[in-house]
């Protein structure tokens, strides 16, 4: 009635914008979606006041638009919150277990930041519920980068950035958004990384349900500490994408900038420790000269008496502890202190959900050593019994799964020993396609392809011998190639990978004189890397 005393007629009610500028002159104006169905509350004025909660102006009002910040909510322009994220697929091909997942959402300079969110090992995804209002679409766009972050509490920065997409503003208008990431080249058939992002649109300010995470809780001074273990983790990120060693370098320096920026007593002292443990090892595996192992070790060590007992992240720093312990074993002389002292660290797995990655990360840790053990001195039944819990362990995780190129390794390992030991001709076909299924599955330039390699070369090296065929001796020659890419000069492998250079040139050079290389051309293929 209302609307027909001030002579509007049906069709000018059905005008855009119309309808809500003649009630907003005569009621204030309230809105609650949060159930199912929106329900619009209308509330008379008192005769000469304004709503002092938004300012209303007509949408062909030719004056000058009003700047305002944050835009006052209409029926015409809500406000739109995110109040749903769902990510699935967001794991894959991570070279760090994580502790936890984060959505970083950024506009005009501002940022809001998700719960740090831990993912099981068979979940399908990971979903956050908090509440994140959007800017108007006087800004252009939104960018949501998902992290990975490697401590629970307190978090230190941001994690590592995995992913990133830019939406316009406009196209978050309700409802769902889906936004997809391009996974790279995994080599798998599994289905890529993406956000659901669940929009709902208010024209209330009242903020409900959980608040994003920021940094405002750290002190200003942290900002040096902070810039450094984000740009540590950027680099270190990098490397893990080309393998290129400078990037290795900087991680290690922005690690260290951090650490020398973190005082005793800091509560994030213990992230800071890791971060630069974790470099600090990489560094060392890549190239031995470049550090020592005992540094690695006793920055873990350091962490985790800072984590105690109860504490959220001590059974992940018990577990990278005994991952490098467990390097320690493999490559310098299978120490059973060593041996000894990593189980009794992995005590500590019991503390891990048996559907986490955790638990699986300790029990490869395990596998592994067991192998080792086995492999160096153990009988020809323990061997067969090793073999058939390997092949039961290789079957389980997926192609894209962090740990199977291990896992794979093992298995190609103990076949070869079993085959060295027994002389069945299956062992061997069997140890050299299992090895080149772990290769399949790392990249060209990644360090970790040096083990499967060492299997890998055996077997094509026997099976020359036993045949005579030279396809396998010019893959062994490729081989040695790339091997030694890995081992520079100093490295403890490099010796062995030279040798065994020498010896299949040697050998193909008898084979086929002048007709596969000169003489000159030998000498120089073993000179590049003597």
């Amino acid at each position: 009635m209302d609307m027909m005393d001030m002579m509007e007629s049906h069709e000018d009610l059905l005008q855009d914008d119309r309808l809500e500028f003649l009630l907003a002159q005569r009621h204030s104006i309230s809105v609650d979606s949060q159930s199912e169905i929106t329900t619009v509350f209308l509330k008379d004025k008192a005769d000469g006041t304004t709503d002092s909660a938004s300012s209303i102006v007509h949408p062909h009002d030719s004056s000058p638009e009003l700047e305002f910040s944050p835009p006052t909510p209409t029926l015409d322009n809500p406000w739109v919150f995110i109040t749903r994220i769902r990510a699935r697929n967001i794991h894959s091909g991570l070279k760090r277990i994580p502790a936890g997942f984060c959505v970083l959402v950024q506009f005009d300079g501002d940022q809001r930041r998700t719960q740090n969110k831990s993912m099981r090992l068979n979940d399908s995804g990971i979903e956050w519920e908090d509440e994140i209002p959007l800017p108007s679409t006087a800004f252009d766009k939104v960018q949501f980068t998902v992290y990975a972050s490697f401590e629970l509490e307190p978090m230190l920065g941001n994690g590592e950035a995995l992913y990133r997409s830019a939406s316009r503003v406009e196209e978050l208008v309700g409802g769902t958004y889906l936004i997809t990431f391009s996974s790279g080249d995994s080599g798998t058939a599994t289905p890529g990384p993406s956000l659901l992002v669940t929009l709902t649109q208010r024209c209330s300010g009242r903020l409900t349900g959980a608040s994003s995470a920021d940094d405002s809780n750290l002190d200003l001074s942290e900002s040096v500490l902070i810039r450094e273990t984000d740009l540590g983790c950027e680099a270190l990120l990098r490397y893990y994408e080309k393998y290129q060693i400078a990037d290795l370098e900087n991680a290690v320096q922005h690690f260290e900038c951090a650490r020398s920026n973190c005082p005793p007593a800091h509560r994030c002292l213990a992230a800071v420790l890791v971060n630069l443990a974790k470099a600090k090892f990489v560094s060392y595996r890549t190239d031995p000269t470049s550090g020592s192992l005992d540094e690695a070790i006793d920055l873990y060590r350091q962490a985790l008496d800072r984590r105690r007992p109860g504490h959220p992240d001590r059974p992940a720093t018990l577990l990278q502890l005994a991952q490098t312990l467990l390097f320690r074993y493999e490559k310098e002389g299978c120490d059973e202190s060593v041996a000894g002292e990593i189980n009794q660290l992995m005590t500590g797995s019991r503390d891990f959900s048996e559907d986490s990655h955790e638990h699986r990360a300790a029990d490869l840790v395990l596998e592994t050593l067991k192998r080792c053990r086995v492999v160096n001195s153990g009988s020809l039944a323990e061997l067969d019994e090793l073999v058939r819990e390997l092949k039961r362990s290789a079957m389980v995780p997926p192609d894209g799964y962090f740990d199977r190129p291990q896992r794979l390794i093992n298995l190609s390992t103990t076949l070869w020993r079993r085959y060295e030991k027994h002389g069945d001709f299956s062992d061997l076909h069997s140890s050299l396609k299992i090895s080149e299924q772990a290769l399949q599955l790392l990249q060209s330039h990644d360090p970790e392809r040096l083990p499967g390699l060492r299997i890998l070369g055996a077997a094509l090296w026997r099976l020359f011998e036993i045949r005579r065929d030279l396809g396998y001796l010019r893959e062994l020659i490729l081989l040695n190639k790339e091997a030694l890419l890995f081992v520079p000069k100093g490295h403890p492998e490099h010796p062995y990978w030279v040798t065994n250079s020498e010896i299949h040139l040697a050998e193909m050079l008898e084979c086929l004189g002048d007709i596969a290389f000169g003489p000159q051309q030998h000498d120089e293929e073993i000179a590049q890397y003597s």
